[in-house]
């Protein structure tokens, strides 16, 4: 029997940057290094992201969030594609995309009360959140937590749904994965972290692909297959154009025979349109 796939989040962050080359994107993501002794996609880059935690869903004493539950449903399909059974459980999934942003990248989409995003500019504020980070990841607090202690709102809103991917069925560990994008907001420092990553760097699509091909820049398919359809948009509004109005399907992709590395394909049904 197939490995179950568990629920995770991942994010696409991205900011303005001079065209890497000549038909170079205008814009670079960050992405961070999994450690050598990971159980699953050991020493690679990828994009920060993670399995969803039973603390991501919604407290019934938590301000509801500017992204309304039914809507955070919708926007993933509801529970027939990428959404979860009920509208406050795929919230969860938002939130979880979220937090896995601030534990391996330290960028907390958050908004004060005056409805600014929040800012990391003083070394006091600083401090607190790094400490924050380290709960986070250890397991000790939850963001609904951390953003009530900062009196913050948390902005699932400043996500947008990109892709549904869902791992192969022959490989041993298995993630449902929904891929977000963000831009990365003022007044913050994307830095990984080092409990759960190894580096962070920003990077063009095209820049990270072509390292791979030469060996310099370890990469997973499915990492590779988002930054060859990024690097498809010369620019961010290009990008965000398309992430308005494409619809969202699921990627299965399936392993190709028993080879070293393995080699996996996309359903050709699908390989134009996720």
């Amino acid at each position: 029997m197939p490995a179950e796939a568990r629920h995770a989040a991942t994010v696409i962050l991205v900011r303005p940057a001079p065209p890497a080359g000549p038909g170079g994107t205008a814009y670079e993501t960050f992405m961070v290094r999994r450690p050598v002794q990971s159980a699953f996609a050991p020493d690679v880059y990828v994009f920060p992201g993670g399995t969803l935690r039973p603390d991501d869903a919604l407290p019934p004493d938590a301000p509801r969030p500017r992204l309304d539950p039914a809507v955070a449903h919708a926007r993933l399909g509801g529970a027939a594609a990428a959404g979860l059974a009920t509208p406050v459980e795929s919230l969860a999934l938002w939130v979880a995309a979220l937090r896995e942003l601030f534990e391996e990248a330290g960028v907390l989409l958050a908004l004060t009360p005056d409805g600014e995003m929040v800012g990391f500019r003083d070394p006091a504020t600083t401090a607190r959140f790094a400490a924050y980070r380290i709960a986070l990841q250890a397991g000790e607090t939850s963001l609904w937590a951390v953003a009530a202690q900062e009196q913050l709102t948390l902005a699932p809103e400043r996500l947008t749904y990109w892709a549904h991917w869902v791992t192969p069925l022959s490989r041993p560990k298995r993630y449902n994965t929904r891929f977000f994008l963000a831009e990365m907001p003022t007044g913050q420092e994307a830095l990984h972290c080092a409990v759960e990553t190894t580096d962070g760097l920003w990077v063009a699509p095209s820049v990270a692909l072509a390292s791979h091909a030469a060996g310099q820049f370890p990469l997973v398919f499915a990492t590779q297959a988002h930054l060859r359809r990024l690097a498809q948009f010369p620019t961010l509004d290009a990008l965000w154009a398309c992430a308005a109005t494409k619809p969202v399907v699921t990627v299965l992709p399936r392993e190709d025979g028993d080879r070293t590395p393995p080699r996996f394909i996309i359903p050709p049904e699908v390989e134009e349109c996720w």
